[in-house]
């Protein structure tokens, strides 16, 4: 299956086996692919117009160069990974760092690496109280500064 759009076509199956390489099983965890999360790494490309141009881009050019890539097996699909890491940087980058996005939003990883995200406030982390200790030194200081 592939998600189309005016300008690019993106492979899910492409996506999904990138995902396993990038990022393998870990655990229980499955491997980003395995979990599902190429519709979501394409979805998040799709809305964003900053990553949409740029992960098409980089989806192109690595196919133009690997077009059985789901058909390969690991090793191979590991080498044709670092040759594109190293031939595009930016482009590996970018698709790295979206990834990388979807992957440590996801609840299963969440739990796996058991952490809580809750926001900062009003009923998230706890604030310790402010303590008027800390300025003492600076209080008993002389000026270092011109008075105007």
């Amino acid at each position: 299956m592939s998600t189309r759009t005016p300008n690019a076509e993106v492979s899910e199956a492409v996506v999904s086996a990138l995902l396993d390489c990038l990022i393998p099983a870990a655990g229980n965890l499955p491997s980003a692919g395995n979990m599902g999360l190429a519709t979501e790494v394409i979805r998040l490309a799709g809305g964003q117009p900053r990553f949409w141009g740029l992960f098409t881009r980089a989806i192109a050019t690595f196919n133009s160069t690997n077009s059985e890539f789901v058909k390969l097996t690991g090793d191979d699909q590991d080498l044709a990974i670092r040759s594109f890491e190293v031939d595009h940087p930016d482009l590996f980058g970018a698709l790295l760092d979206i990834s990388y996005i979807v992957y440590y939003k996801d609840p299963r990883v969440h739990e796996r690496i058991g952490w809580e995200g809750k926001p900062p406030q009003p009923d998230g982390n706890v604030m310790t109280p402010w303590d008027e200790s800390v300025l003492d030194s600076a209080r008993k200081r002389e000026p270092f500064w011109r008075r105007v």
